[in-house]
């Protein structure tokens, strides 16, 4: 197996030779493809390699599209996942020969990267938001691809490396992490965590092992799938373990990994003391308010439930008693008037791990003084029932707003109307007023409200 190229060699400074046409389809050019694909897979936090990479000069390169992210929900072409049925899937390499970029946007974005051969370096990076490129499949086929997010950045990534250049050449604020210098746990279930663990890999945090749910029924034929989380952790060649419960046999495989630390990031699961006290350097969990306010399950609709102006995220290190652990980083973000949950809660989902990533080294490392919260001013975010989601008409205008925003991509509002249910999926606040503009009454589609 190929081993990866690292800064310093002069491979990775020269311009690479397009591949000549006799070598489309001949099986030097699939050997090489094969040496890079398994040279990669042995790589959890890389998604993609170009072939100087491997010391190699041709105009070619690789990507994990298994490995792209964020993964959607519950994929199911993940490097050692398994379908429904229980057969493991194979990775899904995606090949580019001779690439050239035809269109770029004319607006860029900034964006978190590292490179397999500039390990334990990481940078903030500005790539264009979209990208077109011309390529060949190695058969010789001609194609073209547009792509926007994490994939234009994989494209211009690659193409650089086919350039002679690294992402350091012009990346900011530059931050070394050594790898495995501080092995830790990361448990999680749901999209929320699988985002978060999605942004620590692409800043060099990887878990020694992935601690979630079990797999679950879902869906009407009720098959039995895979968390977000395990999705991703199998898609990185990372360790899975997916307890019933935190008991001492649990406890003691997870032990037996010798971990420094852990993150968790709704596991959904009360961690025991014991489990809490086995980590030297505590439990790190995200919490999705500026604790000591709001302490519970649903931090996030309940601020939207008081019209409150304002909220955040909280790393706090855990203890027994629920959110109430020192606060170790908190960022503040306002809530805009009309937002609503299906707006806000994505927007603190990546502030939250951006906010972990960036604290991470200096927690480390032992560079910050942690805060005790204030218990005199804690508050509670219960449970959310579905009949929560039940309003009346004739209740206050802004109560009705606010309880619509809470529960807008989660229980959902609806009211009563001539013994029917009336569930709404549209309304809003104009001239002090809460309007209905749209529902779907029990039994039938969707339509017009009229009062």
């Amino acid at each position: 197996m190929k081993e990866i190229v690292q800064d310093g060699e002069k491979v990775l400074r020269e311009i690479a030779k397009p591949v000549p046409e006799k070598m489309f389809g001949s099986t030097e050019l699939a050997r090489l493809i094969k040496d890079m694909t398994e040279a990669l897979d042995q790589e959890p936090e890389g998604v993609a390699l170009a072939a100087p990479q491997v010391g190699v000069l041709w105009r070619l390169f690789i990507v994990r599209k298994d490995r792209t992210l964020p993964l959607p929900p519950n994929s199911k072409g993940s490097t050692l996942a398994q379908n429904s049925q229980g057969q493991t899937l194979k990775p899904e390499v995606e090949v580019y020969v001779n690439p050239e970029v035809i269109k770029t946007s004319r607006k860029r974005a900034q964006a978190d990267e590292g490179c397999l051969s500039v390990r334990g370096v990481y940078g903030t990076t500005k790539r264009h938001e979209r990208i077109s490129i011309r390529a060949r499949h190695p058969d010789g086929r001609h194609f073209t691809r547009g792509a926007g997010g994490l994939m234009a950045q994989i494209f211009e990534h690659e193409i650089d490396h086919l350039n002679g250049i690294l992402f350091i050449d012009h990346a900011e604020h530059l931050i070394r992490i050594p790898r495995g210098a501080h092995p830790f746990v990361f448990f999680g279930t749901p999209k929320v965590a699988a985002d978060t663990l999605t942004t620590l890999i692409e800043r060099g945090f990887v878990p020694d092992l992935v601690v979630t749910s079990p797999d679950a029924p879902q869906g009407r034929g009720l098959i039995l799938t895979s968390s977000p989380t395990k999705t991703l952790a199998l898609a990185h060649n990372i360790q899975v373990l997916t307890p019933l419960t935190l008991d001492a046999e649990t406890m003691k495989e997870i032990r037996a990994c010798g971990c420094e630390y852990a993150v968790c990031v709704a596991y959904g699961k009360i961690f025991p003391e014991a489990l809490i006290n086995a980590f030297p350097k505590g439990v790190l969990n995200v919490h999705y308010s500026l604790l000591p306010k709001y302490r519970g399950a649903t931090p996030l609709e309940t601020a939207l439930l008081a019209g409150e102006n304002e909220t955040g995220v909280t790393i706090q290190k855990m203890v027994k008693e629920l959110d109430a652990g020192d606060i170790i980083a908190q960022e503040a973000t306002p809530i805009g008037k009309d937002e609503t949950a299906r707006e806000l809660r994505p927007r603190l989902i990546e502030l939250g791990a951006r906010l972990l990533a960036d604290t991470l080294p200096e927690y480390l490392e032992g560079n910050i003084t942690l805060v005790p919260q204030d218990a005199t001013r804690a508050t509670r975010a219960y449970k959310i029932k579905k009949e929560d989601g039940l309003i009346s008409l004739d209740a206050p205008a802004t109560e009705n707003w606010n309880k619509y925003r809470a529960y807008a991509d989660s229980i959902g509002t609806y009211f009563m109307k001539d013994g029917k249910r009336m569930k709404i999926t549209l309304a809003e606040f104009a001239k002090g007023e809460f309007c209905v503009l749209r529902v779907i009454p029990e039994g039938k589609h969707e339509m017009t409200y009229v009062a």
